[in-house]
């Protein structure tokens, strides 16, 4: 999976990608598939929160892709994206605030870069149909986001 990147990435970007693709892999999407990750600031990130969400403060990854099914997520979503493309899969936009993840990654008691690639990882789930509005989705999430990091599960 290409990952195109746009900003100021606060931290190497290597495991960022490594656990983007673990997050992906298991639902069939491919090196030609691309996604688009984006560093912005506190300040962008409240605006696109407020402007898409309607909540009127900064927050850590918000991802923008093509609108699915209710229900619909990992493969059939995949299967979905791809209906009627013979290009390559373009899966959408991912946004990090940098800021957030610094404190989030301080808070933690983390590596920034841990803490990136958990958020990018959580974003390309949610780019798949995965969400987190219920108990059960919230900690599917969780774990899945926390496996492609590589990491342990903690409390968020």
């Amino acid at each position: 999976m290409r990952v195109a990147v746009s900003g100021e990435a606060p931290c190497d970007l290597a495991p960022v990608r490594a656990a983007m693709r673990r997050a992906a892999r298991p639902y069939g999407i491919g090196a030609a598939a691309s996604v688009h990750l984006a560093f912005v600031t506190d300040l962008e990130m409240r605006a696109l929160n407020r402007r898409f969400r309607k909540i009127d403060r900064t927050t850590d990854v918000l991802s923008f892709g093509e609108a699915l099914p209710p229900g619909l997520r990992g493969e059939a979503a995949v299967r979905f994206l791809r209906k009627g493309s013979t290009g390559p899969l373009e899966l959408g936009e991912i946004a990090i605030s940098a800021g957030q993840a610094a404190r989030q990654a301080r808070r933690r008691r983390r590596p920034l870069a841990s803490e990136v690639a958990f958020l990018a990882a959580h974003g390309l789930l949610h780019l798949l149909g995965f969400e987190d509005e219920t108990p059960a989705g919230y900690r599917e999430m969780l774990r899945l986001g926390h496996d492609a990091a590589g990491q342990k599960a903690v409390k968020r």
